[in-house]
């Protein structure tokens, strides 16, 4: 790459975006297949040609890492064949190989600027202090770099902390040229953090008038992040400069210094800012800030027309509920104590709920006795007149914070009781949520509304009745959260419910498109979901011959009976589970009726898998079985997590074009990181189709997520599994699709999606207790979910702990800010799986 490809005159850090054109030929020769035939021509020295590399490499990724590596090595001490030693390079970086490193140093003084590119970038894998050992060559590199690897080698100095090299360094930054390079995975790799480390902060503000607006950006950028007082003088002069990308970055400094002197300059700026440059500062506070900037930013709305300051107010909010900075408490409360107009003060509740603050319950459980028709005029709040979502999401938010705190469930039912019990009464119909609510903080007074909502006394529709009876379609929710209360008094009522259809009706869905059974069909579907979820949030063991003596009846609806075998996976025992992978093999008759049983039952098995029932699945991975059987058997074994025995039975099947799909399937969600990239591996060579295959499965594989995955540890399998497929080669290109699929399905987790599920706030905050936690492992864990999750607002505020927390936590937040290019293709989000019946 020609220094003429860079935009030398302003850089690219400055414009807030990176290019996804990776640093130096190194890079492309080791992704590129293309480059292999280039190499292959160049000849002489090179002795194997395009078909041979890639043979080697697909031999090599298929063993396991033992085996693997010393492979590696070998290659990445030869010379001869410039490829496979900067694909050893990677391989051993990735690995974090202590042997790989002392190879890799070598590297720098090879004759070829591809390969001293390449061992630049994989340096960056080992950080300082493992690879400081590498400054001396890299120094020496510089002096001989040319326009191919000289930005890597910078990048790598500035990444080990090396002093002497800053001017270099500065100088490749000026150019522009830095902020192009990646890592060796495509990642991009440009922190301005890094180069501001390399010399003292005095020294990086004597900058602050440099002639180059990058370096003026650069110099805002670490002073804001620094946050001290001391420099709210040239963060002043900087929020002033001509250069909104400046001024801006200078702005993200004056919010965090956040005193008077600082602030006033601040709001200054923002008051006088046009409307997209008003948005630039504003994502600048939040990004770079936080909550508090975002709040801050609230004294600098207009009150010259009520539009605007509605929009400008909107948009604020809006950009707090996107952020969940678990550092906005004080200031939320602080600004609905202020009284605020009532939607902003339902905003800020929200905001604060959303973080878990269980203050938020006194102002929530105040708007769930308002009535919007009273509370808004359709002059001034046309919106807010025309739904009642306020309350809606009010009562969705109470739920969540009973749940999180139960030690202060009598607190939010002192502030909040009333509101949700006239909520819920005042309507024609409850709404689920303030059932939840009611359910989740153990109210008495919801107790006998739920008891009465779940057991209507008016008879059932009437076979050829066309009306709907409200009543019936408020049971369903109510018999499941009746569940959630583990009332003894109640679990009459869930048995009664679940096995109300009369004996000579038919319900299931055939029947209910013909005659007059479609009100009451629809009825005793919504009875049988309502009480199996009602059973699910129970968990006892006792429901488990119901359950299925209502599963097996073929006349019951087969909606039901699904949800019935998702029940299961909450009521039964290990041994239980034992008995319904019996049943999985006994219902094996092609009939319909049979295959719906089998396919029920393993819905079961999914949810809640158990190794050792688990394991007695493998044998449905035949071609002779129906696919999606075999789909959902290999997702229940994944689930369950795979033994070493299994995971050899696996290992065969991988051989078998037939069954492949479903062994890598099961490795990828259930195996050790070895095994589950060996397993895509295996696609080297392989149709194409077959690829998307796997991609297709796997994607259908993530739409209800349970407590349990969370705490036994599934999530984080499921994530270290596709991240390390992000270093794995498929005929020459990594492998970023199990990443991009389970990021996408992660981020969609929002609200309550049925029995047993996770919500974001839930899992939120969760997550938030782990990272601070004394164990490594979950902290690890839980910053490697939140980022998953793309959850800027908590990732901010982590970075700011101490250390290795604090470390954690600000990689993770610059890989969310600074994504990889990719254009990798995924299959469209699938359809949440079994969805629930899911308060809005």
């Amino acid at each position: 790459m020609q220094g003429n490809d860079y935009d030398v005159e302003e850089g690219n850090f400055k414009k807030g975006a990176f290019k996804p054109i990776a640093i130096g030929i190194g890079v492309l020769a080791v992704v590129g297949g293309a480059v292999f035939a280039v190499l292959a021509a160049k000849g002489e020295s090179e002795k194997l040609g395009v078909k041979e590399i890639a043979s080697e490499r697909k031999h090599i990724y298929v063993m396991s890492k033992a085996e693997a590596v010393p492979k590696w090595r070998s290659w990445a001490a030869r010379n001869d064949v410039p490829a496979l030693q900067q694909e050893a390079f990677a391989e051993l970086a990735w690995a974090k190989d202590p042997t790989g490193l002392e190879l890799i140093i070598k590297g720098l003084a090879s004759d070829d600027h591809r390969v001293r590119g390449t061992a630049a970038q994989a340096i960056l894998e080992y950080g300082s202090p493992t690879a400081d050992a590498a400054k001396p060559a890299l120094l020496k590199a510089l002096q001989e770099a040319d326009s191919s690897d000289k930005p890597q080698i910078s990048w790598a100095l500035a990444t080990l902390h090396e002093a002497s090299a800053f001017e270099a360094v500065l100088s490749e930054y000026r150019l522009g040229h830095l902020s192009k390079v990646q890592r060796l995975d495509g990642v991009p790799a440009f922190d301005p953090e890094l180069l501001a480390g390399m010399v003292p902060l005095e020294k990086l503000a004597t900058y602050a008038t440099d002639e180059s607006e990058s370096v003026r950006q650069l110099i805002a950028t670490v002073l804001s992040r620094n946050g001290d007082a001391k420099w709210t003088a040239v963060l002043i002069k900087l929020v002033q400069d001509k250069s909104v990308e400046v001024a801006r970055e200078a702005a993200v400094g004056l919010g965090r210094i956040g005193n008077e002197d600082a602030v006033g300059p601040l709001l200054d700026a923002l008051s006088r800012a046009d409307k997209n440059s008003r948005l630039k500062f504003l994502e600048a506070l939040r990004d770079g800030v936080g909550a508090k900037g975002l709040i801050l930013a609230i004294r600098s709305v207009s009150h010259d027309n009520p539009e605007r300051e509605k929009a400008q107010t909107r948009q604020l909010f809006e950009m707090m509920r996107e952020l969940s900075d678990p550092r906005a408490g004080d200031m939320l409360v602080q600004y609905i104590a202020s009284n605020p107009k009532p939607h902003w003060k339902t905003e800020a509740a929200l905001r604060l709920a959303e973080i878990g603050d269980a203050r938020a319950a006194t102002t929530l459980g105040w708007r769930l006795k308002q009535d919007p028709l009273k509370l808004y005029n359709k002059v001034d709040d046309p919106e807010l007149v025309r739904d009642d979502n306020e309350r809606v999401v009010s009562a969705r938010m109470l739920a969540d914070l009973a749940v999180l705190h139960p030690d202060k469930r009598n607190d939010i039912l002192s502030v909040a009781e009333d509101g949700a019990v006239f909520w819920t009464t005042d309507l024609p119909q409850p709404h689920a949520n303030g059932m939840r609510f009611l359910a989740a903080a153990g109210s008495a007074r919801g107790l006998t509304l739920l008891r009465k909502w779940g057991d209507p006394r008016e008879p059932l529709p009437k076979e050829g009745q066309q009306d709907f009876p409200p009543t019936w379609a408020t049971a369903q929710s109510a018999l499941r959260y009746l569940g959630m209360t583990k009332d003894p008094a109640s679990w009459g009522i869930l048995d009664k419910q679940l096995n109300r259809k009369p004996a000579k009706v038919d319900a299931t869905m055939d029947s209910l498109m013909q005659g007059g059974l479609a009100v009451l069909g629809m009825t005793l579907r919504g009875l049988g979901v309502g009480a199996s979820d009602g059973f699910a949030e129970w968990g006892d063991p006792k429901a488990y011959s119901i359950l299925t003596k209502y599963i097996e009846n073929p006349e019951n609806n087969e909606q039901s009976r699904v949800e019935s075998c998702f029940a299961l996976s909450w009521v039964a025992t290990d041994d239980q589970l034992g008995e319904v992978v019996k049943k999985v093999h006994e219902f094996n008759k092609p009939d319909p009726k049979n295959a719906l049983i089998r396919a029920c039952y393993l819905e079961t098995l999914v949810h809640r898998p158990v190794q050792s029932a688990t394991r007695g699945l493998v044998n449905l991975l035949d071609p002779n079985v129906p696919l999606e059987v075999r789909h959902q058997a290999a997702r229940a074994i994944g689930f369950g997590g795979v033994t070493p025995d299994v995971a050899k039975q696996l290992e065969v099947k991988l051989t078998d074009p037939n069954t492949r799909s479903d062994a890598v399937l099961a490795l990828l969600i259930g195996g050790e990181v070895d095994q589950a990239t060996r397993a895509v591996a295996s696609y080297n060579d392989v149709a194409a189709e077959a690829l998307e295959e796997i991609k297709d499965i796997y994607n259908r594989s993530f739409g209800y997520w349970s407590d349990k995955n969370y705490e036994k540890g599934d999530v984080a399998r499921w994530i270290r599994n596709a991240q390390a497929c992000a270093h794995v080669k498929v005929n020459g290109a990594l492998q970023d699709w199990p990443k991009l699929i389970l990021s996408r399905a992660l981020q969609g987790i929002e609200t309550d999606n049925g029995p047993h599920s996770v919500t974001r706030v839930n899992l939120r905050v969760r997550l938030v207790r782990d990272a601070k936690s004394a164990d490594a492992q979950k902290r690890e864990d839980a910053i490697a979910i939140l980022k998953f999750m793309k959850e800027k607002g908590v990732l901010l505020a982590l970075r700011s702990e101490p250390a290795p927390l604090g470390e954690l936590a600000r990689q993770a937040f610059f890989e969310v800010m600074n994504p990889k290019a990719t254009d990798e293709r995924i299959p469209a989000a699938a359809a949440k799986n079994g969805e629930k019946d899911k308060p809005q």
